[in-house]
């Protein structure tokens, strides 16, 4: 499964440690005498949907009380490397594709299988949205929600461009020309002129609304980047899922979707690399205009919900232009347990309870970016959004036609650490196609490192 990234996570506006529920915790026990389950993430979505599941739970379960605390991104995997090592890590925790394969390998993360079988597990989730499983095959783990990528856009800007809510509906892409997507991006992008990318006399040096957002890629497999694009020609981020032992770089349909992506760039209907500083997110780009269109997580729901300053219309990823094939690669929240929890029967309580219909319904009335596994309790979640004027069915056709398997790779951190400053250096003309081999050897390497 494809996992919410942390560099998008990072884009999102975390603020300090959060904890939800007065209680303090003294030897796992509240100041009335109840045992205190420790549960962190990272996500203040998450924080918002779990945080409304707390009182069902407790209710349900007078003997427990659950204690919320999240953490900066930067902050939130050293601070919990730090506690496993320290023997005082929280009994339940969020982590991400990037980590938990090393967790488990370090024996850091309780094998839930047997406790799913003994108390006969089952929920109602969706296909494809399955429990978190290792490499040796066992459960490590349970998948909470699910959230994809699709294209959010500036609908009045569509608008003046002459282009319609149905075209973007079915957007297809090839790397030759770019499909319908290609013509749509340059109808969008507007120089200080006022000057449409698609009309004669168009200043590609002086750009005042940029079609789509930067798409130079800030993890290894592209998540809101080139992965739906190289996915339309068939290229998957791995060799063999859930678990690659390398990413194939040099597959053709890779660089030529690369090339392509770079070329956007090149030619003024997107950002260059750092053109709008670090303080200006992508969110912030579509609502203040800087760009028309961008690629961005199911999280942003909340974000764009009821938005006052852009009327945002959502869309779903590119088609192949011949072949109509479309990838959408499935992530979601992940919740384990740890190996070390004195109270592993109440963090199973917990653990499984979020997953729960009572818990799926309240965290998705509390904030409709929690996309519930729970395909009638979703289709509320659309329904309380268009309520509000913007229409998320592209998500729904997600899920009704199904979801691909994304990659989980061992070492992900280090992945991210070595590819993503080389993918920066191809789109600044530093590095060249042949860059790519190497890269791909390079992945081998590191997902190899024990």
């Amino acid at each position: 499964m494809k996992r919410k990234s942390l560099t998008a996570l990072v884009a999102v506006a975390l603020a300090g440690v959060t904890a939800l529920t007065g209680c303090s915790s003294d030897g796992g026990k509240s100041a009335d005498g109840k045992t205190v389950i420790n549960y962190w993430n990272w996500d203040p979505n998450m924080v918002t949907a779990m945080g409304a599941c707390v009182p069902g739970f407790e209710q349900a379960n007078p003997g427990y009380t659950v204690k919320i605390s999240r953490y900066n991104v930067p902050d939130y995997f050293t601070k919990l490397t730090a506690d496993f090592t320290a023997g005082n890590a929280p009994d339940v925790f969020q982590a991400s594709g990037q980590y938990y394969p090393t967790y488990i390998s370090q024996h850091q993360i309780l094998d839930i299988g047997s406790l799913l079988k003994q108390n006969n597990y089952t929920n109602n989730f969706a296909k494809g949205i399955d429990p978190v499983t290792g490499t040796d095959g066992n459960t490590y783990g349970l998948t909470v929600d699910w959230n994809a990528t699709s294209f959010y856009y500036n609908k009045d800007m569509l608008a003046k461009a002459g282009i319609t809510d149905a075209q973007m509906q079915d957007l297809t892409w090839n790397p030759t020309d770019g499909g319908t997507f290609g013509q749509v991006v340059k109808a969008l992008t507007v120089d200080d002129k006022g000057v449409h990318g698609n009309q004669p006399g168009f200043d590609p040096k002086h750009i005042a609304t940029y079609g789509v957002q930067l798409m130079a890629p800030q993890d290894p497999n592209g998540s809101e980047t080139f992965s739906s694009f190289a996915g339309a020609l068939g290229w998957k981020a791995g060799d063999t899922f859930p678990y690659p032992t390398q990413i194939p770089y040099a597959d053709p349909r890779f660089s030529q979707t690369m090339n392509y992506l770079r070329s956007l760039s090149d030619d003024g209907y997107s950002p260059k690399i750092g053109e709008f500083g670090s303080n200006t997110s992508v969110e912030d780009q579509l609502t203040s205009g800087k760009v028309a269109m961008m690629i961005q997580g199911s999280w942003d729901v909340a974000t764009f919900d009821g938005n006052s300053k852009v009327n945002v219309g959502v869309a779903p990823l590119v088609k192949d232009s011949q072949t109509n094939n479309r990838l959408v690669q499935v992530g979601g929240d992940l919740e384990f347990i740890w190996q070390g929890s004195k109270h592993q029967q109440a963090a199973y309580k917990w653990l499984t309870y979020m997953t729960s219909d009572a818990c799926q319904q309240a965290a998705a009335q509390a904030n409709p970016a929690f996309f519930s596994g729970v395909p009638s309790v979703f289709a509320s979640t659309v329904k309380q959004v268009a309520a509000k004027g913007m229409d998320i069915s592209a998500f729904s056709d997600y899920l009704q036609q199904g979801l691909s398997e994304g990659a989980n790779y061992t070492n992900g951190a280090g992945l991210q650490t070595a590819i993503v400053p080389v993918f920066q250096q191809y789109w600044e003309h530093q590095a060249g196609d042949n860059v790519f081999a190497q890269l791909q050897s390079q992945s081998k390497q590191i997902i190899a490192q024990k």
